[in-house]
Formats: C-alpha cells, sequence, structure tokens
C-alpha cells in the first residue's frame, strides 16, 4: 500500500515520510538507502554538501535494475551556498544529478538564502569562523534555479532555511513559486508561523531534524533536554504504544508537514515508517504543541551577522 503524499503546486505528488542523509557516511548511507526502500520509502533526501550522492546513485540504480520504477521514487537535493552565482547554478545541480544517477530531479532546494564565497570550499571560513561571503541576493541564484525547471532537468524547485518574509520575497518576486521549503522543525521547534504561512500560499513545509537533535550542545545550550524523554512526548507514545520518535513524526504528518528523520540503523528506518496505523486525538495534538520553546538546533550560526541570515524573524 502506498504511504500518504502531499500534493505540491506542481500537482505532483511527493510522500509525506522520506529518508533523510544529512551525516550518513558514504557507505552507511548506500545500506540505509537500500534498506529505506526495501521497507517502502519512496522519498530521499540528500544534498551536494552531504557528500553522499553516489552511494545513493548506487542504491538507486540497484534497485531500479531490479525493478523499482524511477517514477515512483521522490528525489530532492539541494545547492549549496557556495554556488549561489547564476553561472555556478547549472554546475552544480549537473555534479549531483551526475552523482544520483539521474534523469532528473523531482525536486532542487536552495540550501540557505546566504551565499557563501565562490570556489570549491563548502565552508570558506575566515580566522574567526565566520562565513566569507559573496554579494549575490537569493534572488539571482532563484532565477538561475527556474532555468532547471524550463530545461526539464527538475519537476519543482523550492527553499531551505527561508524565513516567512524571505519565502514571501520569492512568491512575489519569481517566475516560479517555491513548491516547498524545508526547514528544522519539532516539537520544541513548532514554526507554527511559517506553516501557517506555508499552508495560505499552497507552499509544502518540510521538517528535518524532527526529533531534534538529542544530546547536542545546543539542546544542552536551551535546557531543553531531548525530546525522546520529555514527560508529554513519553506519556502519548505509551497510550499508542509507540515510541516516542514516532510521536514526533506523527505529530508532523498530522500537521501535513513532510518529514525526513536521518537513521542508518535497520532498525530505526523500519521503526520510522510505523506511522499509518495510528492516529494522534486533538488534545494530544494540541499538548504538543504547547511544547514549543523556539529552541533551534541548526542555525547557520558562522553567517549570523549577514543581512539575509533567516533566524533573525521568529519562525
Amino acid at each position: 500500500m502506498a504511504w500518504p503524499a502531499v500534493r505540491l503546486c506542481t500537482g505532483a505528488s511527493m510522500p509525506l515520510l522520506g529518508l533523510g542523509t544529512w551525516r550518513a557516511r558514504q557507505n552507511d548511507c548506500y545500506q540505509a538507502v537500500k534498506t529505506a526502500l526495501e521497507t517502502g520509502y519512496r522519498h530521499i533526501d540528500t544534498a551536494e554538501l552531504y557528500q553522499n550522492e553516489k552511494e545513493i546513485g548506487q542504491a538507486l540504480k540497484e534497485n531500479f535494475a531490479a525493478g523499482l520504477k524511477r517514477e515512483e521514487v521522490f528525489v530532492t537535493s539541494k545547492l549549496w551556498n557556495n554556488c549561489h552565482h547564476p553561472e555556478d547554478v547549472l554546475p552544480a545541480f549537473q555534479r549531483s544529478l551526475t552523482d544520483l544517477g539521474l534523469d532528473y530531479l523531482d525536486l532542487y532546494l536552495m540550501h540557505c538564502p546566504v551565499a557563501y564565497a565562490r570556489g570549491d570550499k563548502f565552508f570558506p571560513f575566515d580566522d574567526k569562523g565566520q562565513a566569507i561571503t559573496l554579494d549575490i541576493h537569493f534572488m539571482e541564484t532563484w532565477k538561475a534555479m527556474e532555468n532547471l525547471v524550463d530545461a526539464g532537468l527538475v519537476k519543482a524547485i523550492g527553499v531551505s532555511n527561508f524565513n516567512i518574509s524571505q519565502m514571501e520575497e520569492v512568491m512575489t518576486n519569481g517566475r516560479i513559486k517555491p513548491a516547498v521549503n524545508q526547514v528544522e522543525s519539532h516539537p520544541y521547534l513548532g514554526c507554527h508561523r511559517l506553516l501557517e504561512s506555508c499552508t495560505a500560499n499552497g507552499v509544502i513545509l518540510t521538517a528535518y531534524c524532527p526529533i531534534g537533535r538529542p544530546g547536542s550542545q545546543e539542546a544542552e545550550q536551551y535546557g531543553v533536554g531531548s525530546l525522546l524523554e520529555d514527560t508529554v512526548i513519553m506519556d502519548i507514545s505509551k497510550k499508542h504504544g509507540k515510541t516516542p520518535a514516532q510521536v514526533c513524526l506523527k505529530w508532523q504528518i498530522q500537521r501535513n508537514v513532510v518529514v525526513i528523520p536521518k537513521s542508518v540503523t535497520p532498525a530505526r528506518i523500519k521503526e520510522n515508517s510505523q506511522l499509518f496505523d495510528f492516529e494522534l486525538s486533538g488534545d494530544e495534538m494540541s499538548a504538543i504543541n504547547k511544547l514549543d520553546k523556539n529552541a533551534r538546533m541548526v542555525g547557520f550560526w558562522a553567517c549570523k551577522t549577514h543581512p539575509v541570515w533567516p533566524f533573525n524573524e521568529e519562525f
């Protein structure tokens, strides 16, 4: 049975559950994608930054050879910050397409509104750890991404880590509407205003880090602890006979938010997929909504002083 999906503004269908691959090392990532596809996942999220697209491509190739059809799998990649110059967009896209071994992508996102210095360094930082940036506005980059759609290389384009004002700027000044905005979101960072704006404008919200980052430095900084040990989440999970992680993911899905939990552990990948045999009640959804602490774990802190750093505006 096909898993639930959302409809993009293009008319395409995007599965509500995907496999995230950030920080998934090469061979681990290959095995994770193989496991995910065998489990029933039909949505894979990656990026050039992750440096694992060749391994994802190999896993896809083997599954296509075994009978899986290309059109059955939704594949997302992203344009990294050092390729925002309009002349760099197509070459960056083509690198991802080649590494993935595909003829087209389903979705291509601008990874962040801030443009880093051009070159082969993913993180061109100065001796103070601050990003060395380029004077290119994200609308110039967006227009170059629109050309990828015109050329038939990608079915849809979107943004990532954009705030409401930036997303609305793209919708107002671009030829092609962003289909998706992918941001960090979990019960401690509900992004309620952003979700409301996306819904009103026909943009799908995708949540990365959907269970937070337990044990991270940022979690300690906010003093929020682990979502997996939150008493509200734990009580709800016990009631349904589910894990706390499954409850966090289900909360997003019932908000019509796409989730892309990252894991390279086969048991966890399978566990994360077991979301469609239970429902959270209205009271349970409300209780989780109230956990919001505006606790951001991924902040692109190295470009915090940049004029278009997106997190100056509350999500």
